[in-house]
């Protein structure tokens, strides 16, 4: 499932305990955010991703952005709970994403 945040809301809120989280921030105007996106919602659909939550959040609109350090986009925070994992920073096609996933939500962290 694919929540797209709006900007009075909080990422907080949709964190589930023990559950594998993707936030992404991103814009609406830059290449690589717009060439994430249509990935990212595919991977929102996977069967084998049925219990990630994805994220989405305008990085220019979002006050959250900020307070994630997010300064250049698209930005991917991973969660498990509320604790954040790690990030990446930059484009990430659709399978090196999908499995590093696969193997957080198996309780493997991926160097």
């Amino acid at each position: 499932m694919l929540t797209e945040l709006k900007p009075s809301e909080k990422v907080q809120d949709y964190l589930l305990e023990d559950k594998i989280a993707i936030v992404k921030f991103a814009t609406k105007t830059c290449p690589p955010c717009k060439m994430l996106k249509p990935v990212f919602e595919k991977l929102a659909l996977n069967e084998d991703l049925k219990d990630v939550v994805f994220i989405a959040a305008d990085a220019n609109e979002h006050p959250q952005a900020r307070e994630y350090g997010v300064s250049s986009v698209p930005t991917i925070l991973f969660f498990k709970g509320d604790k954040v994992l790690g990030q990446n920073v930059g484009f990430v096609p659709e399978k090196p994403l999908h499995d590093f996933l696969v193997k957080l939500q198996k309780g493997e962290m991926p160097e």
